[in-house]
């Protein structure tokens, strides 16, 4: 996420995870080429033997992975990689599934839904970061939209069953921003916009006060489409129901933000800022906020602090589409309980906080907390170090949700290390998630590592 203070002039865009060349002076086109081969465990994705009820996703399978990669550059106005992760079953452990695979090996999980085949595309970047338009898709692991009101840190991967591509568009023209975001662009679930009106540029030629003065209206849908995979529809029909967990309810919110730049020097920045939000429901729920932010830069230091106080209540809560989204929409807290929209908030107050901290470019660490007054917290923070001329690249991700009610723990990491100019190893692991078929979530752990190469020309 960008500083938290210019977050109208910097954008999120989706992180397709895999390698892609940094782009430099040269030729006008590049080529870019390589694989990836791994291996490693995944659960199986059931609750138990019949795949319906239960918290541990059953037996883990020993898995291949292969994913050829090949990507065009196109000076700084285009980029297109396609990289899909082949996952192939090696062991079946129980429940067996091999006869839901493609051909008996490829796992049949990964490609049974429209929205699945999004996997193929790993990036897609079309126009520079100076362009009036942009458009950037891919995997989507930390999208924020604006200052998080509504779309915070927000990941399209989170349910093991679901490998959508994601896409941001922005189009700046004079005072005003807009920005549209789809979490899948192969079916209508999640969409997201925003725009912004700069209105002190509006009013002014004066650089000074341009992006001192903003005005914000955003806006979220949740379409309620369902995510299980295939095999737990049929494990369903072979017992004749269980079938309303499996579409999650829909939501709409809305929200307004404005915001005031109170000092800005070239080392810092103080923002006041206030919004207000709506549930589009039929008790029309609403919640407010008031915070200050800051933006310091100093040599080898970079710091944004946010702090918020907020009002909220009913089926409405700022950043409601967060880092946990994707299986709080089947569990708002916990692994069986009710469904993030269905959610019902007491009538409190919450402090929200977000810190992002970056030293000699060299280790990053951010994150948001958010304390109700009733007792609940939740949390997420990253931490990434990029070392030895950005050879080595770690990064590690926890988060918690409903602390002190019903907590969820997400965690994960990742690690990439360039030993040679076309080879690298890697590996990864941290939890997982699959929805079951009675709305239930089925928790487990992967882990995998293996090596890569690629070339450019």
């Amino acid at each position: 996420m960008g500083a938290l203070l210019l977050g109208f002039l910097l954008s999120q865009t989706p992180d397709g995870g895999a390698m892609t060349p940094p782009l430099e002076a040269g030729p006008a086109v590049r080529l870019f080429a390589g694989a990836e081969v791994e291996a490693g465990v995944l659960p199986s994705g059931f609750g138990d033997a019949t795949g319906l009820t239960g918290p541990s996703a059953g037996g883990l399978d020993v898995m291949a992975g292969l994913r050829p990669m090949l990507g065009l550059t196109v000076a700084d106005d285009f980029t297109l990689q396609l990289g899909p992760l082949l996952r192939l079953r090696v062991i079946d452990t129980a429940p067996l599934q091999r006869d839901g695979d493609v051909g008996g090996v490829l796992r049949g999980q990964d490609w049974d839904r429209l929205g699945d085949f999004g996997e193929l595309l790993q990036v897609l970047r079309v126009g520079s970061d100076t362009s009036p338009f942009q458009l950037r898709a891919g995997p989507v692991h930390q999208k924020t939209l604006g200052l998080g009101h509504l779309l915070l840190r927000y990941s399209n991967r989170l349910n093991a069953d679901a490998r959508p591509a994601g896409a941001t568009a922005t189009l700046s023209v004079g005072p005003v921003k807009a920005e549209l975001f789809a979490a899948d662009v192969l079916a209508a679930r999640l969409f997201a916009g925003e725009v912004t009106w700069d209105v002190g540029r509006t009013f002014s030629g004066e650089a000074t006060v341009h992006g001192r003065y903003l005005l914000a209206l955003s806006l979220a849908h949740d379409f309620g489409v369902g995510t299980p995979s295939r095999l737990v529809e049929l494990a369903c029909t072979a017992i004749g129901g269980c079938t309303a967990g499996m579409v999650p309810p829909t939501a709409t919110l809305a929200h307004l933000d404005g915001s005031f730049v109170v000092l800005r020097t070239q080392a810092l920045s103080l923002m006041g800022l206030a919004g207000l939000g709506a549930r589009a429901n039929q008790s029309r729920d609403l919640g407010f906020l008031a915070g200050l932010a800051m933006d310091v830069r100093v040599p080898s230091v970079e710091l944004s602090l946010r702090a918020e106080g907020r009002k909220q209540a009913g089926g409405f809560r700022h950043g409601f589409f967060g880092a946990q989204y994707e299986v709080a929409r089947f569990s708002g807290t916990g692994l069986g309980l009710t469904p993030l929209a269905n959610e019902v908030l007491p009538d409190a107050f919450s402090v929200f906080g977000e810190v992002r901290l970056r030293l000699a470019r060299t280790v990053t660490v951010d994150g948001t907390v958010e304390h109700f007054t009733f007792g609940r917290t939740d949390f997420d923070a990253t931490v990434k170090v990029t070392a030895l001329d950005e050879r080595l690249v770690a990064e590690a991700r926890l988060g918690a949700m409903g602390l002190g009610v019903a907590p969820r723990w997400v965690a994960s990491a990742g690690l990439r290390w360039r030993l040679f100019r076309s080879f690298y190893v890697l590996g990864s692991g941290g939890t997982v998630f699959f929805p079951q078929a009675d709305g239930s979530l089925a928790r487990g752990v992967t882990v995998s590592g293996g090596v890569g190469v690629d070339i450019e020309r």
